[in-house]
Formats: C-alpha cells, structure tokens, sequence
C-alpha cells in the first residue's frame, strides 16, 4: 500500500509519462507505427537472401567447376552471418537495431544480384560472403528493434519477425523451381527489382531515421552475468560449424574415403553441441524456447524444402494454391504457439515427429505432400511460436534464443548437401537422389523432434500459459 509521498510520486511520474507519450514527434510516431511492417520485411528479405536449396542442388557440379573451393566460401559466408549476428544481438542495448538493419539490406541488394547470374570464382565467392551479411544483420537488426521500443509493440514485431522464418521456406523453394533461369547459374532467387528496391530502401531509412532519433533502449546493467557460459558455448558451437565448413571446403584434395566420414563425424559433433548448449542456458523460459526453436530451425527447412522439389518433378508440377496452404498452416500454428505457449513447446515437436514419419514416402504429387508436409509445417509454426514467446521474458533471453535461431537456420541450409552425400552416397541433385536425402532428413528430424518433445516436457514452465510480461522500453525487463 502506498503512503501519500509515495502516491504523489507515482501520480506525478505518471502524468509525466502521459504527457511525454502526447508530445511525441512524427518522427517517432512513424517509426513506431512502422516497427512491426518493417520487422516482417527485414525477415522476408533474411530468408530470400539465403542460399536457395533447389538452386544449389541442381547446380553443384557447375559451382565445383566455376571454384572447387565453392563449399569453403559458403563456409566464409556462414562464419559472416553469424558474426554479424552475434554483435549485432550481443551491442543491441548500445548501438540499437539501425546499423544492422541498414547495412543488411544493403547487402542483399548486392549479394542477390552477384548471386543470380555467376560466371567466374570471384563473383561466386563475393555472393556468398555478402549474402551472409545480409542475413545475419537483418536477422538480427529486427530482433534489436524490441530493445526500443514500448511494450504494446514489442510482442508485434517480435512476431513479425519469426513468423517468415517458420513459413516462408515452401514458398521460396517453390518460386527457384517456378522461375525460369534459364542457362543462369545462380545460388539465390532474386526478387524483382520494383519489389526488391522498395522493400531494401524502406528498411535501410527506418534504420537511419532510428539512429538519428536515438530512442530510450532496455538497459543494458548487469552485463552478461549469468548468460556469460550459454553464450560463449553457442558463439564456440557457431564458430566451429563455420571453421569446420571452411575447412572441408578449402581443402578438395582431401580422399573420399576421409572426407564422407568426416562430414558425417562434423555434423554429428555439431548437433551433439547444440543439445549439450541447453544445458547452461541460466533460465527455464529461455532454455524451454531455445530446445524448440533450434529443433525447427535446424530440421524444418530441409524437410520443407526437398518435399517442394520432389513433388514439383511429378507427374503435375505443384500449384501456388498447395504452397499456400502449407504456408498457411505454418502461420496457423504460429499463432497457436503464440497464444499457448507452455503446451505449443511439446505439442509442436510431437506433431513433427508424427508428420516426419508420414512423409517419409516423399510423395510425387501435390496434394498427397501437402498432406504430409501440412502437419509439420504447422508443428513447426506451433513450436517456433511457443518457443519464441518463451524466451521473450528477459532481452537477453530473447537475443540468446534469437542468435540460437539464426545458427540453426544456416547450419541447416549449408550442410544439407555435404551430409545428404556422405549419408546417400552422391550428391543429392537428381530427383531420385533428393527423395533419397530427403528420407534421411525426415528420420533424422523425426528423432530430433522426439528428443526435443522429451526436453521440453521436462523444462516448460508450469504456471500461467501466457509468457510473464515485460516493462516499457527504457527500463529493466521484469518477470
């Protein structure tokens, strides 16, 4: 119960706060208003300036003759990305979301046109080493927003940006199937230009007019504290997928023989690491979502992906209609998790193990892989939601899981092709070898998804289903 000094304070803080909130500029009002729009941009812009599966499938010979060493560089590109990333989330209290957000785009503008047409090992390399900046810093960028801005917003961006990283993944693989490159060699599908233009230039002026305006941003006293271990050992585990992949990449002298069980023996260690980070993570909310999200992150694009390709070489090619109900799906589930956060966290891993296991026929028409991948993109939507809103309860938190999520997605995508070799025997680019790597993933997915369920059983929190709420911008998140 308040004493009287104590009330006169807290009305006279309050009136104060209103009549700040009533004296914002238009400046800040726009920013505001554009923070959730924005957030979804960067992200869709993220996941299109990622390598495109069905493109570097077909086109491994071709890269391996343009540079031998084109593996070593996605490596490079990878060490880039996740780089950029981690300082980016780790400075997000000080330096805020303008810089990554407007160095991001403006890298994907370049690296989406290196990237869609290459002839020789310089451009290749320049693509792939720019692609990855762009990723991490708009992946990262529109996390950082939630630093600076008030609580009503916070939820709203943070949704915006995961949910094109759960959902997007069908869709883009559909549009490099759909778009007709012809002799082009690529890595990526690049958007039109009246599309990407817009979308880049919008993002890189809300960055600057956020750096010009300077917001208020979550505090960043205490520093590290807790979060120091968990944090060194995902940025140890990040760093070594991306040292590793340099490795086997610059060096194509090495003997088959020695190379397919390494890359076999490297991808193991590598997912054997991410388990093992979840156990120093200091805080149950954080350590629940960060299980659910690394398992969709890591498992859901390649599934997603070679489901695409395979049923696009049918029979029938797929139709835009079945796209969009897996993303729709994927949305749907999003919103579930969203809302029921300590049920989506188990929920979510048990239908994608149960959906792993019904599309290990790797169907050949439409509707049949609509059918299987429906129920795991919207597993997947179901625990990416759950696990985000989880690890929303602190800022650091959120970044760690955050950061956690970009080290999957990348992981996934890069090492796609060398494990689906050293698993399958060739390199997955032939419609029967992709069914083949496709069936591996979908197993290996089914048990990591089982694993996962088990983890957050046993983790998730067990009071109230809605995750602890949070202070306004400026101030010590509370749970």
């Amino acid at each position: 119960m308040y004493s009287k000094p104590d009330l006169v304070v807290s009305q006279l803080a309050a009136a104060s706060a209103a009549r700040s909130s009533s004296r914002l500029g238009v400046a800040e009002r726009l920013r505001r208003w554009l923070a959730v729009p924005i957030a979804f941009l960067a992200s869709c812009l993220a996941v299109v300036s990622a390598t495109s599966l069905p493109d570097v499938l077909v086109s491994v010979a071709p890269l391996s003759d343009v540079d031998a060493r084109f593996a070593g560089w996605a490596g490079v590109g990878m060490l880039g990305c996740l780089g950029a990333a981690s300082l980016a989330l780790l400075f997000g209290p000080r330096l805020g979301a303008g810089p990554p957000l407007s160095v991001g785009a403006a890298a994907s503008v370049f690296g989406l046109a290196l990237g869609r047409d290459v002839v020789d090992d310089l451009q290749l390399s320049l693509a792939l080493v720019t692609l990855g900046l762009a990723v991490g810093g708009l992946s990262a960028g529109a996390v950082c927003m939630t630093l600076e801005l008030p609580r009503r917003w916070r939820g709203w961006v943070l949704a915006g940006w995961g949910l094109p990283l759960v959902a997007a993944w069908p869709l883009v693989a559909w549009l490099a199937l759909h778009d007709d490159a012809g002799e082009a060699l690529r890595i990526t599908l690049e958007p039109s230009v009246w599309v990407l233009s817009p979308v880049s230039a919008v993002v890189v002026l809300w960055g600057v007019l956020t750096m010009l305006l300077e917001p208020a941003r979550v505090s960043a006293a205490g520093g590290m504290g807790a979060w120091e271990t968990a944090w060194s050992a995902l940025l140890v585990v990040a760093s070594l997928a991306a040292l590793l992949a340099m490795l086997l990449g610059f060096a194509p002298e090495i003997s088959l023989e020695w190379l397919r069980p390494l890359v076999i023996v490297v991808a193991g260690a590598l997912v054997v690491g991410f388990g093992l980070v979840s156990f120093v993570v200091p805080s149950t909310y954080a350590r629940t979502g960060y299980v659910a999200v690394t398992t969709v992150a890591v498992c859901l694009p390649v599934c997603a992906q070679l489901l695409i390709v395979v049923a696009d070489a049918g029979q029938t090619r797929t139709t835009w209609v079945a796209v969009l109900v897996l993303v729709a799906a994927a949305a749907l589930g999003f919103a579930a998790g969203w809302l029921r956060p300590s049920v989506g966290v188990v929920a979510g891993p048990l239908v994608m193990a149960a959906a792993a296991a019904g599309g290990w026929v790797m169907p050949t028409t439409s509707w049949p892989m609509v059918a299987a991948a429906g129920p795991l993109m919207f597993g997947a939507g179901l625990a990416w939601g759950a696990g985000l809103r989880l690890a929303s309860t602190d800022p650091m938190g959120m970044r760690f899981v955050a950061m956690a999520a970009v080290t999957g997605l990348v992981f996934g995508l890069v090492v796609v092709a060398p494990l689906g070799w050293a698993l399958g025997g060739a390199v997955p680019a032939e419609v029967a070898d992709v069914r083949a790597a496709g069936r591996v993933f979908l197993g290996l997915t089914f048990a990591a998804a089982v694993l996962a369920a088990a983890a957050t059983s046993v983790s998730r929190p067990r009071r109230a289903d809605a995750a602890p709420t949070v202070e306004p911008a400026g101030a010590e998140y509370t749970v």
